[in-house]
């Protein structure tokens, strides 16, 4: 790898100041999305007269839509970024308005399981878009703007649910909120570029489609690091995902929390929390990917630790506050390696395996495991503040199986080693 390279300021090109709005509706309407259903359950339980156990199965069947995800994105290394970004949105935000609609359980089922599949799609490729638009000196901080529009989107529909609430659509006014994107996509898709590394590998080989094999990233020139990052993705996605999923429940059933309580803690850590976003950003881009990435792991789990370990409100309050700071910039650094250490021909391949499918086998794996020990470790708090403990796996696995990418430009392409 090559040398530290001198700070750069952050600017924005007219081509990518076009480009920056489009991309981050796939970012902002991911998070909006991850945070209405587990918002309005309690109201879609109602409505469709849904126990705990039924609600708890819908949650679970719509996450293993991010799985089917890994067929989607693979086709950006053969179609291009831009057709494949452009139609999840579309797609997601058709079924969006569906939902709203659902007459049954059912039909709710199978809206959220596809537009799942999509958003998660539209999620991926942005990441990949803004690596191949931005240099390597200005591409942490791209990549922190880029996420943290999901954090801004999870924020709304806690600001919102008061006011559909006073509709005769209730919860169903968040999901036609959710189909916006159908007319921002009218107004700004034709400001999306082909990203020019596309393009560029494209040229190079020729008019032959670009239809890389199933199991290219696992040739031997990119196995020592597909493996790496599929682990990486699962053990950082067994904390996110369940302090992320237990934190309300513990507060109210273990701590007593009224909703005012929850609605004003998360608000102030979800608000403060963007600024987590910059500083990861920064520190990506001047202190290097492997250094930042051991700092906010590390400070990451303890803070989530510290989330579900102590017990006034005070604590909670300021433990949370740096837990969703660092906690929030997990996906920014996973996606980070895995962009940068694979060439175009392969990186939405490396994407869809990393990502889509061993790292979310975590968030599905997460939950489970929450409920299987928090018997034996007595209570939901110390189940998670055990998986927790994850980023530093994640960091043993930075540590010893990846290269420092700063200043790193991956190839466009590489024939895989037969």
């Amino acid at each position: 790898m090559t040398e530290k390279k001198e700070k750069v300021k952050f600017t924005l090109t007219e081509r990518q100041k076009k480009i920056l709005p489009v991309v981050m509706i796939g970012a902002f309407f991911e998070g909006f999305d991850f945070m209405v259903i587990s918002l309005a359950l309690p109201y879609i339980s109602s409505a469709y007269k849904l126990n705990t156990e039924s609600a708890s199965m819908i949650v679970s069947i719509v996450a293993i839509g991010a799985l089917m995800a890994f067929f989607v994105v693979r086709l950006a290394d053969r179609f291009g970024r831009k057709p494949i970004f452009l139609s999840a949105i579309i797609i997601y935000s058709i079924l969006s308005l569906g939902t709203a609609f659902a007459p049954s359980v059912y039909f709710f089922v199978v809206c959220q399981f596809i537009a799942r599949v999509f958003l998660v799609v539209s999620w991926a490729l942005g990441f990949i878009i803004m690596t191949e638009e931005f240099s390597n000196e200005l591409r942490g901080r791209a990549v922190g703007l880029f996420q943290s529009a999901a954090a801004v989107g999870a924020i709304f529909p806690s600001l919102l649910l008061p006011v559909v609430s006073m509709t005769s659509l209730h919860w169903r006014g968040l999901y036609i909120i959710g189909a916006l994107p159908l007319i921002l996509i009218a107004i700004w898709g034709k400001n999306l570029e082909e990203t020019p590394r596309f393009l560029e590998l494209k040229a190079g080989i020729g008019k032959m489609d670009i239809k890389p094999p199933l199991m290219a990233v696992f040739s031997p020139q990119f196995r020592k690091y597909i493996f790496a990052i599929m682990a990486l993705w699962f053990f950082m996605y067994l904390c996110y995902s369940s302090s992320m999923n237990f934190f309300t429940y513990h507060v109210v059933e273990e701590l007593g929390w009224k909703e005012g309580q929850v609605g004003m803690v998360n608000a102030i850590a979800y608000t403060l929390g963007l600024l987590g976003y910059v500083a990861v950003g920064k520190l990506l881009d001047t202190l290097g990917r492997k250094k930042t990435a051991f700092i906010f792991f590390a400070l990451g789990s303890l803070a989530v630790i510290a989330t579900f370990q102590t017990t006034t409100f005070y604590q909670v309050l300021i433990a949370q506050v740096m837990g969703v700071f660092f906690l929030g910039t997990f996906t920014v650094l996973c996606a980070t390696f895995t962009n940068e250490l694979f060439p175009t021909s392969i990186r939405a391949n490396a994407t869809a395996w990393g990502n889509n499918i061993i790292g979310r086998i975590g968030t599905i794996a997460a939950p489970a495991l929450v409920g299987i020990m928090q018997v034996p470790l007595h209570g939901t708090g110390n189940a998670v503040s055990v998986l927790a403990l994850a980023p530093f796996v994640c960091i043993a696995i930075i540590a010893i199986f990846l290269p420092e990418t700063l200043g790193y430009e991956c190839p466009e392409y590489i024939p895989p080693e037969k």
